[in-house]
């Protein structure tokens, strides 16, 4: 896996998917995240087995290339140290890339570093949603209906059901 990145939309990739990842995973695997890595984007993914949250990356978006020199392949990377690595890191483009025992380097103008990753193939898999019955809303309005009715919500853990917000079409 081989493949160069510009920093900042790697860095808001992370910053999204590392919301989802816990450092006290009951699975190991799963205080890492996974990147995939394909001719056509850059997908990283973190989850603690009850959120999941996947972010993608374009090779190229409206004209503006995001990833170059590609080479397909995945790995998982310990997400304890790989964000503040990449936020620090000196120029606008990172180039990572992985050997056949999961070492991984990351690399950008002078600085390097070299991490161990993991086999991707023992993260496990996220189940693939239905879309025949789904809809799409605007964030705004998403966001506007949701702080109408939080104030509503029970902070008490003993009756769980009143601690969620309903939505119906």
């Amino acid at each position: 896996m081989k493949f160069i990145i510009q920093r900042d939309k790697l860095m808001a990739s992370i910053q999204d998917v590392m919301k989802a990842i816990s450092s006290r995973a009951a699975i190991p695997i799963l205080t890492g995240m996974k990147i995939e890595v394909s001719q056509h984007g850059i997908t990283l993914t973190g989850s603690d087995s009850d959120i999941s949250i996947e972010s993608y990356i374009p090779a190229e978006e409206n004209g503006m290339i995001y990833v170059e020199d590609i080479e397909d392949g995945s790995i998982v990377i310990q997400a304890r140290y790989f964000p503040d690595i990449i936020r620090k890191l000196p120029e606008k483009t990172v180039e990572i890339f992985t050997d056949s025992n999961f070492n991984v380097a990351i690399r950008s103008g002078n600085a390097e570093f070299n991490l161990n990753g993991q086999d991707a193939d023992e993260y496990p898999q996220l189940p693939k949603l239905q879309v025949e019955n789904s809809f799409k809303i605007d964030t705004t309005v998403l966001k506007g209906l949701i702080h109408q009715t939080v104030f509503a919500i029970s902070t008490m853990e003993t009756r769980p059901i009143i601690t969620v917000v309903k939505i119906s079409l």
